[in-house]
């Protein structure tokens, strides 16, 4: 609503039975007052049909005929997520007037302005709002300006208020040019045709909850003309992953509430509410990645190349190779020399590299026999043979056997 202090006229200081204390501000239709019940000594909420619209005479009356009827229709309401219509009156320095209990709590939009809600409250906020509006529809009463002004956050839950000023479907002020609601939340249909009923509601529902969700307008725009088309011809941008919900089951209910067609959309809000309340209580399967170096991705070990996989384990390879040399050739160091097992050890190591290495197309030359103490052997084949042990205990009896073998 807009501030009331500089866009309302002079308030008058009593209207029937209840006494202004302030007022709470404006719509584009109707602004709302703070007053005091002096019968039963409750605050209440007045809303009056702005005084500055300069509507013509018989469209005025005609405004008055519908808050009556819409007006009667509220009074059958009962629901703890709606506000209550406690009176309707009327006074000739005002005209028709609507009683409605009064909400000591922010609306949807002042909670918005402090960051997303949590998904719990959000949770609990789109079935109890979703159930009021399709307990309005039993009843016939279209609410016609669902978004998150006309949402109230009490301490017992979301109060959706403003069921007053001509919300009835095929209105002849909408036909003659005059749209009642609010273009950024209103359906295609509603804007093309005029038209108003359950699947237009849900539609607008839909836009609130979404901001709600997001922290953005559904259909952003910067004139009137520029949203109407978004909403005819776009579909709303998906929600981002997060860990906080399923972003994909949220963004298949905003689809589906959001279809052009109204007989795509859910069966009732009360559906709708329930589903989106559903996917944000729903924990993603796959946790979306982290940003920074510690972040691993199964995608991310798969754009590695093969080649770069084989070259990393070359190292590791050769070292136990190397360790597994000196293990052999220390239990036969008794009649070798040092310089002898390092020749060793360094042979098995080049030949390790040549085996492994990605690069070498050509099977690696077999090494040349040689004489070692007057043994004629090959230690290489006992070393080459340890990494394919399952054990250093095996490697080490492979290298005895190697070793027993030759003559």
């Amino acid at each position: 609503m807009s501030d009331p202090e500089t866009t309302t006229p002079a308030v008058v200081k009593r209207i029937g039975r209840y006494e202004v204390v302030h007022p709470l501000g404006q719509g584009g239709m109707g602004r709302v007052l703070l007053a005091r019940d002096t019968v039963l000594g409750r605050l209440v909420a007045l809303k009056l049909v702005r005084e500055d619209l300069g509507l013509p005479p018989e469209q005025r009356l005609e405004l008055f005929d519908r808050m009556r009827h819409e007006a009667r229709a509220a009074a059958t309401l009962s629901h703890p997520n709606m506000v209550t219509l406690h009176d309707m009156g009327e006074e000739p320095s005002v005209g028709l007037y609507l009683v409605f209990e009064y909400i000591d709590g922010p609306t949807l939009r002042d909670r918005l302005h402090d960051g997303v809600m949590d998904p719990r409250d959000l949770a609990r906020l789109a079935r109890q709002l979703g159930d009021a509006l399709a307990t309005a529809h039993a009843a016939g009463v279209i609410h016609r300006d669902v978004k998150p002004e006309n949402v109230l956050i009490a301490a017992t839950g979301a109060k959706l208020a403003d069921f007053g000023i001509a919300r009835l479907p095929d209105s002849t002020l909408t036909r003659v040019g005059v749209v009642l609601g609010t273009p950024a939340y209103a359906a295609p249909e509603s804007l093309a045709t005029g038209e108003f009923g359950p699947e237009s509601d849900q539609f607008s529902f839909a836009s609130t909850l979404y901001e709600a969700v997001t922290g953005v307008r559904a259909f952003p725009g910067s004139d009137t003309l520029h949203v109407a088309a978004r909403i005819a011809t776009q579909d709303v941008a998906p929600v981002e992953p997060t860990t906080a919900f399923d972003a994909r089951a949220v963004n298949a209910v905003f689809a589906r509430a959001h279809s052009k067609d109204p007989k795509k959309r859910f069966a009732s809000c009360r559906e709708l509410g329930e589903a989106l309340a559903s996917a944000l209580e729903r924990r993603p399967s796959l946790p979306p990645p982290i940003d920074g170096p510690q972040s691993v991705t199964r995608s991310s070990i798969s754009l590695v190349p093969r080649s770069t996989l084989r070259a990393q384990n070359i190292a590791a390879g050769a070292a136990a190779i190397v360790i597994l040399g000196l293990l052999v050739l220390g239990r036969r160091g008794a009649d070798e020399g040092d310089g002898a097992s390092l020749k060793q050890v360094s042979s098995s190591f080049a030949n390790a590299i040549a085996t492994h290495a990605p690069a070498r197309r050509d099977p690696p030359a077999r090494p040349t026999p040689r004489q070692d103490a007057g043994v004629a052997r090959e230690p290489d084949a006992a070393l080459l043979a340890a990494p394919h042990a399952s054990s250093l205990e095996d490697a080490a009896r492979a290298a005895d056997d190697a070793g027993a073998a030759t003559p």
